[in-house]
């Protein structure tokens, strides 16, 4: 089993982020990051290899985190892109709040099986990858990189999803932030 925690976007800047990602898809044919089933989102955590006897103790330890944190707000800011694995992202201006509950999660997760190392955190949101060709990759970021966007929105609840290997990940419980 596999599960992520993260933020949802809420709905109104989910419509204007998903102008930008329907534009660059129909353009540059790519289609794999508008057949998320959770949508345009922040990940926090992603974590493969997990029992499913763990479930239990991951949503109690998530729901303790963020019992224990405070909400705030995220900035989104530009277009930026990741070259080695051709992915468009609208940028995430990092903040002490928002580092701080990635660290939280982390720590406290990892106990749980595979995670990727502690790394530099670059929260982004997607906006296309997987499928774009290096071309069309080069042209929508040439096109997009200059795109004045910023939106701001309160984060006020964390979200887990879970899935089998064969599966795209379901959003299935939320927890209040403090």
């Amino acid at each position: 089993m596999r599960f992520w925690v993260g933020i949802v976007l809420p709905n109104k800047t989910c419509k204007k982020l998903f102008r930008i990602e329907k534009e660059i898809s129909e353009k540059y044919k790519t289609y794999y990051s508008l057949k998320s089933r959770i949508g345009l989102h922040l990940t926090l955590t992603y974590q493969g290899n997990i029992k499913e006897g763990n479930l239990e103790k991951i949503e109690k330890a998530v729901n303790e985190i963020s019992e224990t944190t405070k909400s705030f707000e995220v900035e989104i800011k530009g277009i930026r892109r990741f070259c080695k694995n051709r992915f468009i992202y609208a940028k995430i201006i990092k903040s002490k709040e928002l580092n701080d509950l990635y660290k939280k999660l982390f720590c406290r997760l990892s106990e749980f099986g595979k995670i990727r190392p502690l790394r530099i955190f670059k929260p982004h949101i997607t906006l296309a990858y997987k499928d774009i060709t290096e071309e069309n990759f080069n042209e929508a970021f040439k096109e997009f990189k200059d795109k004045k966007i910023s939106y701001e929105f309160k984060v006020n609840k964390l979200y887990l999803a879970k899935s089998n290997p064969e599966e795209r990940l379901k959003l299935f419980k939320s927890f209040n932030l403090k």
